[in-house]
């Protein structure tokens, strides 16, 4: 029976790389999420301005004015925020990319270690019982020729 001493190894960095692929999952969600909020954001700001323009045809107080400009400034202020918050997630999410990478590289290597160690286990067995069968045909043989002989003598 084919046992590989590193499997409890293997079996925690297969453990491990799922481990980061469900962050990784986790990160690009997040991201998705905020770049959606930084974009809803945008679309605001681009529908006060139209708004604005739109009623600047028609005569508007200056308040009504201030206030317009001051939340459009701020919804602009509020964006540059969410982009910051979209750049570290995104710097997140490409580390743990790179650390699954890392973790399918140290996992492949300990398969390929692995699979090489079962096929020269193979071999041996394979070896192992084709001298088995060779020395049950040599005897097979060899061991009849040597009765005849043995009878003879009686």
């Amino acid at each position: 029976m084919f046992h590989f001493k590193l499997q409890a190894v293997l079996d925690y960095r297969k453990l491990l790389e799922e481990k980061l692929m469900f962050e990784c999952a986790e990160a690009k969600r997040r991201l998705d999420d905020e770049k959606e909020t930084l974009q809803r954001m945008r679309r605001e700001v681009s529908d006060l301005v139209l708004q604005l323009k739109s009623r600047g045809e028609r005569r508007l107080s200056a308040p009504d004015v201030s206030f317009y400009l001051s939340y459009i400034n701020h919804l602009k202020g509020e964006g540059r925020r969410q982009e910051g918050v979209v750049s570290r997630i995104g710097e997140k999410l490409e580390k743990k990319r790179m650390e699954l990478a890392e973790a399918a590289g140290n996992r492949r290597v300990l398969e390929i270690m692995r699979e090489k160690r079962f096929r020269e286990y193979k071999t041996c067995v394979n070896d192992r019982e084709q001298k088995e069968l060779d020395e049950a045909a040599v005897l097979r043989s060899g061991g009849g020729e040597y009765r005849e002989e043995a009878d003879s003598y009686l």
